[in-house]
């Protein structure tokens, strides 16, 4: 069994997009991908770059910054995703940088918070280094109080290195490194809360901290570029930080709200260009509407349009390389060839051939009926299309008897289901004919 094929099935009959393989099943994004490859390689090098990602519902945004972020954990980056919303608004940096902080995944922890890992990482490097050069037993509990200073001293000295960076950072970064030491895990668990932007924290939990209240707007980006120092002080390439749903942003009732949201763009565009964020991509989406709409969306806010206005051809032709890449919808080829990569994933899972019971044909009047079943928008029936790929695979790997032919019977019944995906397909025997 190849346990990666199995992992992105077991996400697909949920209609879910899978954490890892998803190179496995990719199609028609190569253009798309070689780009945000090149501006990996960049940023790598201490550079640091942002890319706005245009694409109507169902054009595959989730999927697409999926497929980057597992090129970059590939690459060696970090990643963070922030999901814009009432809870999460774009006009607070401090909240939306806190949820940076809380959305951090690193290669080796994917699919949850990795915020500890990562400052656990630095201060074991840290601690080995120090140790080296000072000629200190890391296992000698006489040297561990003159390590651990040393080791502190090391810190402020890091993070010394970045302009502008708020104290309370600092504080809090050493205020866990020392809780690690001394296995105090409340204090530990109340630093990261508070690098996360928890305001639940007494004063006096603050106070031990050596922290002011919560993470301010003013020094929102200065707590990003320390996060940056400690991500390649431990060796990662950088961060790959994917704000998403940005649309969100042209439902606020007050034109105050949406221009202060712009303006937090603005901003970070802004240090994007002047390469003070080394080491970050950064991508943000949203809908054609967000970036074509003159009253509520970013056309409205002249000083962020001015930044990432774009040039296309007549016939619709873009550069990869200006600031906004907007992304076409599925295909009805698009959707056949994912659908035989699925199958291909399904075989490589199950070590069998598939092929041989659910022929291409097949698969060409499922992908006919999927879209006849949305009314002839392809771009809306990835999602179930695939998950019925599986499905049908499934059925045909457990009842070796069952003919594909039997599902495929009745095309009204078929067309149905697919517009009710709720509704279950039954096989009562090997041999009986399928029921709907």
């Amino acid at each position: 069994m190849d346990d990666l094929s199995y992992e992105i099935l077991a996400a697909l009959r949920l209609g879910s997009v899978p954490s890892a393989g998803l190179r496995q099943f990719a199609v028609g994004r190569e253009q798309e991908l070689a780009e945000l490859e090149q501006q990996l390689a960049y940023v790598a090098q201490g550079k640091s770059a942002v890319k706005f990602v245009s694409g109507d519902f169902g054009a595959g945004k989730s999927f697409f910054c999926a497929l980057v972020r597992e090129c970059a954990f590939e690459k060696g980056f970090a990643a963070s995703t922030v999901v814009i919303s009432p809870d999460s608004p774009l006009a607070k940096l401090d909240v939306v940088v806190g949820r940076t902080f809380d959305g951090l995944r690193l290669p080796q922890k994917r699919t949850a918070c990795a915020l500890s890992d990562l400052l656990e990482k630095w201060l074991f490097d840290l601690t080995k280094c120090v140790a080296k050069l000072e000629g200190l037993n890391v296992s000698d509990p006489k040297a561990l109080p003159r390590l651990s200073s040393l080791v502190l001293a090391k810190v402020d000295e890091d993070l010394s290195s970045v302009h502008g960076l708020d104290a309370s950072f600092a504080n809090a970064i050493k205020a866990y490194m020392q809780a690690k030491v001394r296995r105090d895990h409340r204090l530990a668990s109340d630093a990261l809360g508070w690098l996360k932007g928890s305001s639940n924290l007494a004063i006096s939990r603050k106070h031990q901290l050596g922290v002011r209240g919560e993470l301010s707007p003013l020094a929102a980006l200065n707590f990003v570029k320390g996060l940056l120092c400690i991500l390649q002080a431990s060796g990662a390439k950088g961060l790959v930080w994917v704000i998403d749903e940005v649309e969100t942003v042209q439902r606020l009732p007050i034109p105050r709200q949406r221009e202060n949201s712009y303006e937090s763009l603005r901003v970070l565009v802004d240090q994007v260009a002047e390469n003070a964020l080394p080491g970050l991509l950064l991508i943000v989406t949203g809908t054609p509407k967000l970036f074509e709409d003159p009253r509520y969306g970013i056309p409205s806010y002249q000083a962020l349009t001015d930044r990432i206005r774009q040039i296309e051809f007549p016939d619709g032709r873009q550069s990869m390389r200006q600031p906004l890449l907007t992304l076409r919808g599925f295909d009805f080829d698009r959707l056949i060839r994912v659908g035989k990569k699925i199958r291909d994933v399904h075989a490589r899972a199950h070590s069998w051939q598939p092929e041989q019971r659910l022929t291409d044909g097949h698969i060409d009047h499922l992908a006919e009926a999927a879209v006849s079943a949305f009314g002839g928008h392809v771009e809306r029936t990835p999602r179930i299309f695939l998950r019925e790929v599986v499905h049908l695979c499934d059925m045909l790997h457990e009842h070796p008897n069952l003919p594909a032919d039997e599902y495929f019977k009745n095309d009204a019944v078929l067309t149905a289901r697919l517009s009710a995906p709720g509704s279950r397909y039954t096989v009562p025997s090997d041999s009986s004919p399928a029921a709907t």
